[in-house]
């Protein structure tokens, strides 16, 4: 019986210590900019803070799949730590104007020296008008950020 006991022992080590620990944290509000740069504030604190220039050369009702990579994307966590990267990847759905949506990775080093890699996504909505006067009003609807470590 100790011989199969000391063996499933090492394994359960070491299946526990190759576990990622993944901390996910909402934002329920934000703010976007007339260029799409969007910043969504974490509950308990802190944000998340996005490119502008997101979806360019798309307008809303088209690009259902417009795709990016190599953007810039930061954080602050409601504990301060931050990381900042420049690898940003993924896409966007401009297909409707009040539900565009963001879906992206990352990953780097945070300033507590911890290899991280981030999964992030928000929406938001633009209510556009054309003609004399026109111009878009953009409301934050929501988003997650999911740390792993």
């Amino acid at each position: 019986m100790r011989k199969i006991a000391l063996p499933l022992l090492f394994l359960a080590l070491a299946v526990s210590a190759s576990a990622q620990n993944t901390t996910t944290y909402d934002a329920n509000t934000g703010s976007v900019t007339s260029v799409n740069a969007v910043t969504g504030y974490l509950v308990g604190g802190g944000a998340f803070h996005s490119p502008d220039s997101m979806g360019s050369g798309c307008y809303y009702g088209g690009c259902p799949a417009w795709q990016f990579s190599n953007y810039p994307l930061s954080y602050i966590l409601p504990d301060g730590t931050t990381a900042s990267f420049t690898n940003f990847t993924g896409a966007a759905n401009f297909t409707n104007e009040f539900d565009i949506e963001v879906q992206g990775t990352a990953s780097g080093r945070d300033s507590a020296g911890h290899s991280v890699a981030v999964d992030i996504n928000w929406s938001f909505a633009a209510r556009c008008r054309s003609g004399r006067g026109g111009g878009c009003w953009k409301t934050f609807m929501s988003g997650t950020l999911s740390v792993r470590e």
